[in-house]
Formats: C-alpha cells, structure tokens, sequence
C-alpha cells in the first residue's frame, strides 16, 4: 500500500507536520513520547511499544503515524488491520494515541485520526475502532462530537490492571468506539462538528445527582428503567481532578456510569453524541438513543 503523503497543517500558528512512519529509526522517537505521555518504562510503570513492534505493525500493512513541529514528534498513532468477530468483516484497530500535554487542545489528535481515516478509506476500510475510557470528557468530546463514533459496546475493566499516569488506580473500563468512516454522519461531521449547547435538551437524565457544600457532584442510584427514545447520561467536566482529590468518588462515578453504559447498550441503545452545555466548568452529558444503526449513520447530529 503507499503510505499516506505528509501532510502539513496550521494549528494555533503552529505549522504541524503529519506523515506516515516507515523505519525503525523513526519508530524510536514513539518509544520516548510514550515515556513522556503515559509514563511508559519509567518505574513501577508499564512497559512501552517497542520501536521494532511498532515497526513491524507497519510492515504488516498497519499504520503508524507521527505528528511533528519543527521536525520534532510531538504526537502519533497506531493501527493495525483487524477482523470483526461480530461482522467477520475487516477493519482498522486503532490501538494507542497520545499528543504531548504542551500540545493538546491545538487539534493535533483530531488531524491525526483524519488522516488514520484517509489510510483506511486508502483500503478499502469502512469502519475504525478503538477503545477509550467514558470517565474523560476530552475523549468523548473528540470520539463522539468531533469525529462522529458511535458507542455499541461497554467492556468493565478490560486491559486488567495498567500502570501509568493517567491509570490512578482505577479500573480499565472502556467503551469501544465504533467509527464508520465512509457515512454521511462522519462525513458532515468532520466537516462541521456540533455547536456547544447553552442549554441542556429537555430530554429524561439517567444520572441523578447530589451536590455537597464544596460544590462537587456526586451520582446517586441511576435510573436503569427508563425506555424513551433519547436518554442523557452525565459525567463531571473535570474527572481527573476529581481522581486527584477524592479517589472514592472517583471510582462511585465509574463504577455507576458502568452500570449505565452496560444496561443500556444491552437492551439496544447506542451512544450517539456528546453534549456540553453552557461556559467552563460545563455540564457534559453522552446522548444515547434506540434509533437503528443505518438512521444514525444517515445523519449528522442530533436534532
């Protein structure tokens, strides 16, 4: 297959080079940005990709990119071609991500999955997965809002126990998201992702809610009966600080949203976007609906 030609984009008056990596060499400055990223190879950490694995997922047809400001990596991600088990149909797994924390919120992890979906559309791919942890509104934000996946599936504590900087002690519960990247959804939406809500939709909330006299949310019992077409599940804004600051609230809130992504997704709900409503600090809400498959991947957003 060729490699995806490098791509260069204006991010914050930053020019950003995208290309496709191809030697060990290059693979190597990946080795490091895990290290700095994740905390990867550092003590009592995990171990990171080796440059010779990323490598070889290259080789194989998988893709491994970089993102770079003046011919240094700052970002990158992976992928490797996959089958799935449910469709036994093929499709690109998208495996690790990560922008340097000094460069975040320029776009970098939006223009890096675009041209993963560029290799992908390249071939003959139409559908992308990965998984990511719900808890993070950045990553429903970008998942869900900006590119237009889809949530079908919840997997409780799925890599076991992980060691990084982000892991603080938590389970690994994920959501796979679900990209189909030649539909009308995630084409409009790479064009033009939602607007910010000044207002919550008057839909039912799954996830009552306390606030105590500091301010911080915590959810009660959720709502797991409920059967309308459209439900909203609130997460905090702000997860890690509340990971930092009250652990046992932190693992309430995972434990309880959990329970709602795997009730839900299993009696046929899909997660379909990712609301947030008003100024900083925002009320994020998942948007989750029993609308077909084929009628979500027909439109662009919620209406």
């Amino acid at each position: 297959m060729i490699p995806e030609p490098e791509r260069r984009i204006q991010v914050s008056s930053r020019e950003v080079s995208l290309r496709t990596l191809r030697s060990v060499k290059e693979m190597s400055q990946l080795v490091e940005l895990q290290r700095v990223i994740w905390g990867y190879g550092q003590p009592d950490r995990d171990f990171p990709y080796p440059a010779r694995a990323l490598f070889a997922v290259a080789e194989s047809g998988g893709h491994v990119a970089g993102a770079f400001v003046n011919q240094i990596a700052v970002g990158f991600s992976v992928a490797w071609m996959g089958i799935d088990p449910l469709l036994q149909k093929p499709y690109l797994h998208s495996q690790i991500m990560g922008v340097l924390e000094e460069y975040r919120d320029l776009g970098i992890g939006f223009h890096l999955k675009v041209y993963q979906r560029d290799f992908a559309l390249q071939a003959a791919l139409d559908l992308i997965k990965w998984t990511f942890d719900p808890m993070y509104s950045s990553n429903a934000n970008l998942n869900i809002r900006k590119l237009g996946a889809l949530i079908q599936n919840y997997q409780p504590h799925y890599y076991g126990d992980v060691q990084s900087h982000f892991s603080r002690g938590l389970a690994t519960d994920r959501v796979w998201a679900h990209w189909y990247i030649a539909s009308q959804r995630v084409r409009q939406r790479l064009a033009n992702p939602p607007s910010l809500l000044e207002q919550k939709p008057p839909l039912v909330q799954v996830t009552p809610l306390a606030q105590d006299e500091k301010g911080r949310k915590s959810l009660l019992d959720p709502l797991l009966g409920c059967s309308e077409r459209e439900l909203l599940v609130e997460i905090p804004d702000n997860f890690a600080a509340i990971c930092v600051e009250n652990q046992s609230l932190a693992k309430d809130w995972q434990a309880k949203i959990g329970k709602i992504f795997h009730h839900y997704l299993s009696q046929g709900y899909l997660t379909t976007d990712f609301l947030m409503v008003g100024e900083p600090p925002r009320s994020t809400f998942y948007l989750l609906t029993r609308d077909p498959l084929d009628q979500v991947l027909s439109v662009s957003s919620h209406e």
